[in-house]
Order: C-alpha cells, then structure tokens, then sequence
C-alpha cells in the first residue's frame, strides 16, 4: 500500500489529491484495507515520505561510507549520490520535495516531530562540518542549505525541464561544491 500511495502521490503532486479509495486501487484491496493498516491519510502519507527519506538518507551516506575516510571524497559521493538517486527515483524524489501540501502540518509533525529529512540533511551537515577547518565549522549549516539547494536544482530541472541543454551533471555536482572547497582553503 505505501508503494502504491508513493506512486500515486508522485502522479497527483498534491497530498489533498490523494484519496484513500485511490490508494487501495491501485493496491488492489478494499478501502476497509487501508484502514486496517493506516488509521487516517496523514498517518499513510507520513509513512509514505519517512520511507521515501529513510531510503534516500541510505543512498547518499552508503556513499559517503564506500567513498573512504578523506571528508571531501565523501562529501563528493554524498553529492553524487542525492543527484544520482533523484534521477533514478523521479517520482520518489517528487514526492519528497516537491509535493503539494506534505508539509509537517499534513504529515501530523508540526509542533512534536522531527521532520523525516532532517536525517538527511543532518548528515549533510556532518559531511560539510568534516571538510572545514575549526575557524569555519560555523558556516557548516549555511554551505550545506547552499550546496542542497545546488543538487536540488540540478535534480529538479532535469526532471522538469529534460529537453533543456543541461550542462553535465557531475560538471555541476563538482561546481556546486566549489563554496565548500573555497572554505576549506586557509585564510585570514
């Protein structure tokens, strides 16, 4: 059923599209069914974007961890990795970040949970933190917003706009972490 929720919620683009009815459909099973295992919609469609989170956390740090113990080499594979798994995961990757109305208020958060990608960009952060000296670890957070919003529109133009002439991909990955590496660099 949460297979079947994401795909649906990936075509819809709108949490309040989503219907109960439509998600047991498309499972095939009966809407009593649905219910058995989710009491409402938002406790399916917070289980439907933790899942989505849980996998995509798994993807860019099982890269960071093949990429060696060098931080930079593993903020590289993080990077490629979120890039990696929005293009092989269009529809997944929709959903977690572009869908209608799946903000902690619908997801049942707001006020006393951590949103499901707070994992994922807290480990970001983790990887950023590791490549800067001490003077610059105060930045960590600032160049992780910048270096996600970088590989979220590297991701999201080429799913929205596929016959545009994008540059290469790693091309972009790699200038999109120039603002860490020049951080990195010694100064004042």
């Amino acid at each position: 059923m949460v297979g079947a929720a994401t795909d649906l919620l990936a075509q819809l683009g709108d949490v309040q599209a989503l219907t109960m009815r439509a998600v047991a459909a498309a499972a095939g099973v009966t809407p009593p069914s649905v219910y058995r295992h989710f009491p409402d919609k938002e406790t399916l469609v917070r289980t439907v974007i933790e899942e989505r989170f849980d996998a995509f956390t798994h993807d860019v740090t099982a890269a960071a961890e093949s990429a060696g113990e060098h931080p930079t080499a593993r903020l590289q594979a993080m990077a490629r990795a979120y890039v990696r798994s929005g293009l092989e995961r269009p529809g997944h990757y929709r959903v977690l970040f572009s869908a209608t109305n799946a903000g902690p208020a619908a997801l049942g958060l707001a006020g006393r949970a951590e949103h499901p990608g707070a994992r994922s960009f807290g480990a970001l952060v983790e990887a950023v933190t590791a490549c800067l000296p001490a003077r610059r670890v105060d930045t960590a957070v600032l160049l992780a917003t910048e270096l996600w919003a970088s590989l979220h529109g590297i991701v999201d133009l080429r799913i929205t706009k596929p016959e545009m002439p994008w540059p290469d991909a790693i091309e972009l990955i790699d200038a999109a972490l120039s603002a860490v590496r020049a951080a990195m660099e010694p100064g004042p």
